[in-house]
């Protein structure tokens, strides 16, 4: 069987599957989306069988021994927590301790599915969505790779010593996934951390509202680098399916391209990237044990590939489609073969 997690609202996981039904109809394929509530769960370990699991959930039921394939795409399972209505302090303060014991339990059981449920071919891995930014560009250096200079502190005094040393600086999340709400009946929230780019004169009038004032969290701030164009690459088990973003002739994308214009959206076509250059980001890809992900990259007008970072659950449809690609058909191709 291959095992499918994804979000029910991913059209890439529907495309995905549409190829492995095309090419083998009678492929036993089960899809989980996210939030799959774990109802019971039991794990065995023996010399002779190894190690084990088997779990129900409102989505069915699975066990490890029948997965020969898997393919983490997004979503995470969760598990059933206490609820009460108690009005006694004291007591309330114990459950809470004794709820909190009990979350941290569930999620060592929740990741032990994962590690049962991983542990033959697959593409992708749960625990990478804890992929460390910060972590991912030593790697990428360490590679051979280009980097910007970057700074993570919450000292304004290191901030502005950075500053100083550059013209333009960007400041990005570390760790921040975007998420909506409702406020009141008819309005809805969307807070997200774009890329915001400051000048050296941005960061010293903060430094003067802020003079004697303790910063506050750590933000992550990097050398603004200037682009001729922006790269979004996919790799998928060694092989890399680049398209090149001409996102500078937009003022509304000059920073970031995700900062989408829909009227007017940005040219983008195939590229090759050169064999180093490669040859490089599989080196890092392997150092960082992550077999299927994102990357994002920047030619400079000095011809230089610089490395931004790594998603490991970034979309790759539109990559896919605007340059021919066919990733989906690929990943269906590798979910059929090598099976364990």
């Amino acid at each position: 069987m291959i095992l499918i997690q994804s979000d029910i609202t991913d059209a890439s996981t529907n495309d995905v599957m549409d190829w492995i039904f095309f090419m083998e109809k009678e492929q036993q394929v089960k899809r989980i989306n996210n939030e799959t509530v774990v109802q019971n769960m039991s794990f065995k370990i023996s010399d002779a069988d190894g190690f084990s699991a088997k779990v129900s959930t409102d989505q069915g039921d699975l066990d490890s021994t029948g997965i020969q394939k898997f393919w983490y795409r997004r979503g995470n399972f969760s598990s059933k927590t206490l609820t009460y209505s108690i009005h006694d302090i004291e007591l309330k303060n114990l459950l809470l301790k004794l709820q909190g014991n009990f979350q941290r339990e569930n999620e060592r059981m929740i990741d032990n599915i994962y590690t049962a449920m991983e542990s033959g071919n697959k593409i992708n891995s749960f625990h990478e969505n804890f992929t460390n930014k910060i972590h991912n560009l030593s790697y990428a250096r360490n590679a051979g790779l280009k980097i910007p200079e970057t700074l993570v502190t919450n000292s304004f005094d290191e901030l502005l010593d950075f500053a100083m040393r550059h013209d333009f600086i960007i400041t990005k999340d570390i760790e921040f996934n975007a998420f909506r709400f409702s406020f009141g009946e008819q309005s809805q929230v969307h807070i997200h951390q774009p890329v915001v780019k400051l000048s050296r004169k941005d960061i010293e009038n903060q430094s003067i509202k802020n003079k004697g004032k303790y910063f506050g969290h750590f933000s992550m701030y990097q050398q603004y680098t200037a682009k001729k164009y922006e790269l979004r690459i996919f790799f998928l088990n060694g092989k890399l399916y680049t398209m090149a973003i001409f996102s500078q002739a937009n003022e509304k994308t000059q920073t970031d391209f995700r900062n989408y214009d829909a009227e007017r959206p940005n040219r983008c076509v195939q590229y090759q990237l050169p064999k180093e250059t490669e040859m490089k980001l599989t080196t890092f890809m392997e150092s960082i044990d992550m077999n299927c992900g994102s990357i994002d990259m920047i030619y400079t007008p000095e011809k230089e590939y610089v490395f931004l970072e790594v998603n490991p659950v970034g979309q790759f449809q539109w990559l896919s489609k605007n340059c021919n690609y066919d990733i989906e058909r690929q990943i269906a191709m590798d979910l059929l073969k090598e099976k364990r």
